[in-house]
């Protein structure tokens, strides 16, 4: 009796040891597009609060802790019409909006790096390092 047992959580555990890998890739994918639909949510958001103040909110690249007071408001003025987006609190971080592996996206505009796109929205991506070939980006 004892050896049957053991002999069916060897099954399991060989099973679960070719399965393991594929849930993990499984995984790294589902994380990577959450990240690309946040960022195409953000340049929604963007696109809306441009066309209220003619511009897009300023911003250096480190974080985005201004980007999401000014697209979450209130924000006092007859422009704005908002809220242009709305957030979680699993989804802020000492105030910035951040990406499924916990690293705030980063938003930068004015910007000069990329011609075609006003301002850059990246996230980090799954090896959380900023300039790596797996960031998200909008460019």
């Amino acid at each position: 009796m004892l050896v049957e047992i053991v002999v069916v959580m060897a099954i399991i555990a060989g099973i679960a040891a070719l399965f393991l890998p594929t849930l993990r890739k499984a995984r790294r994918r589902a994380l990577i597009g959450k990240a690309q639909v946040a960022i195409t949510s953000l340049e929604t958001a963007l696109s809306m609060y441009e066309s209220d103040f003619s511009d897009y909110p300023p911003n250096s690249g480190e974080g985005c802790k201004n980007l999401v007071s000014l697209l979450q408001g209130p924000i006092a003025g007859h422009s704005w019409h908002g809220p242009y987006m709305r957030f979680k609190e699993k989804e802020l971080k000492d105030g910035n909006f951040i990406d499924p592996w916990e690293n705030p996206y980063r938003y930068e505009y004015p910007q000069t790096k990329h011609p075609n796109v006003a301002y850059l929205i990246s996230s980090n991506g799954p090896d959380m390092i900023f300039g790596s070939e797996d960031d998200i980006v909008n460019w």
